[in-house]
């Protein structure tokens, strides 16, 4: 669990806090996320103290599987990989927010050569109260300070606007449009600090 004082990496003002949302960052070991996978459609699913959404699938959430299997053939990416945004005051499992990689794929070469990239979701009925811009601002802050990494990509969907909101919010500009040919492309946003 992590819980990091805010610093002023981009502009901060009216940015809430995990604290001021009491929030804070859990993070998700493979066996966390094989139980959220387990639990699925169970009254109240959860792990180690943390309650899941019952209403999540793992179907609405497909890089979940994704990560299980990076940690189950590479547990020591755990921390770099996904945490869950929990509501400390009842241990609710709001969303997830994480990394896909350590800092440097191969991927990432012609865009942030040395960068992140982040992802994150809020679960439906949790939007709109600040709680992943919170979240993805502590984890930017943590791999920034911690670990000094200065680039940050977001891959949005050209037609998610609450998202590219969030990103546009945490001071990432827009890069440049994935593939313009494919329906379900993303746009590329790039955040250097």
């Amino acid at each position: 669990r992590i819980g990091l004082c805010v610093t002023d990496l981009v502009d901060s003002k009216n940015q809430p806090t995990m604290d001021s949302l009491d929030l804070e960052l859990v993070s998700m070991s493979a066996e966390f996320i094989q139980a959220m996978i387990d639990g699925q459609g169970e009254p109240t699913p959860g792990y180690e103290g943390v309650r899941f959404w019952d209403k999540w699938s793992v179907e609405s959430d497909p890089g979940t599987r994704i990560r299980l299997i990076q940690l189950q053939t590479m547990p020591e990416l755990q921390p770099w990989l996904m945490r869950a945004i929990v509501r400390q005051s009842d241990h609710q499992m709001v969303g997830h927010v994480g990394f896909h990689t350590p800092p440097g794929p191969q991927y990432l070469k012609h865009i942030a050569p040395a960068g992140l990239e982040v992802g994150y979701s809020v679960f439906p009925p949790f939007r709109r109260r600040g709680y992943v811009s919170a979240a993805v601002f502590e984890l930017i802050n943590w791999a920034h300070s911690g670990h000094g990494v200065n680039e940050f990509v977001a891959s949005i969907n050209h037609e998610n606007v609450a998202s590219q909101a969030v990103a546009t919010k945490l001071g990432f500009e827009f890069f440049r449009e994935f593939d313009p040919t494919d329906p379900d492309r993303e746009d590329i946003y790039l955040l250097r600090l």
